[in-house]
């Protein structure tokens, strides 16, 4: 997939926080268009030490969920860590495996929020625009806006709200188990971004593109620093 350039990179929070709003600006809303047929799913791991990023993309058939392609990506994490920010400081990484990916997904996934977000502009509504395509955020835990309680079974929701707005859901997809927060991000209604979770779970607590993204993206992580301190120990020895 092609990824767009759509403004400088900021090195301030200031710099950070108006790029956020101009983004929310563009966001178009979208839904009602039918099954995407591709979907993507993106999820990072932090390397230790935190000073790499790691991120996994696996492209799936929807509904069936069969997996077609997966790509890898890593490198220097350069924006430091800020509520709200995520994007600035993954984006770079998140983009990366995206771009890796040879088919066309019709939308994609991505662990983390959409318009559930201070700003309405989470990394969701960012990937979105980056790749102009409809995007989901889903996450494991609530960032912005209030939800009513809700209850144990599975299959219950309750809608996120920001101020008069409601902006996602917050979905118990496995009983007794602490619910997803799904949100749009672009070119997506809150119905859609529902309806397209809650056909990928399958027994899990994420949706199932999301969660095999996010078990390669570990095992990715282990075999690469594996490889480092192996070769750091070889190095080493016959100095």
């Amino acid at each position: 997939m092609e990824a767009h350039v759509l403004h400088p990179w900021p090195v301030t929070r200031a710099e950070a926080f108006a790029i956020q709003e101009e983004m929310a600006a563009r966001i178009e809303p979208g839904g009602g268009g039918g099954d995407p047929g591709l979907i993507a799913a993106v999820d990072t791991a932090h390397g230790f030490g935190g000073v790499t990023l790691y991120a996994c993309a696996v492209a799936i058939t929807f509904p069936e969920l069969e997996e077609v392609e997966r790509v890898f990506y890593h490198a220097p994490l350069r924006f430091p860590y800020e509520p709200g920010l995520l994007y600035f400081r993954e984006g770079p990484i998140i983009t990366g495996a995206l771009s890796r990916l040879a088919c066309a997904p019709g939308l994609i996934i991505v662990q983390g929020h959409g318009l559930a977000h201070p700003r309405q502009c989470g990394v969701a509504c960012h990937v979105g625009l980056v790749f102009d395509r409809p995007t989901i955020g889903c996450a494991r835990r609530l960032l912005s806006g209030k939800h009513r309680p809700v209850a144990a079974a599975k299959g219950s929701w309750q809608p996120i709200i920001i101020g008069s707005r409601e902006v996602g859901v917050a979905y118990r997809s496995r009983a007794e188990v602490k619910p997803i927060y799904i949100s749009p991000g672009h070119r997506c209604d809150i119905a859609q971004a529902r309806d397209v979770v809650v056909r990928s779970l399958r027994g899990f607590r994420l949706p199932e593109p999301l969660r095999l993204a996010h078990s390669q993206v570990n095992k990715y992580k282990r075999r690469h620093e594996r490889g480092n301190r192996t070769k750091s120990t070889v190095t080493d020895a016959t100095n």
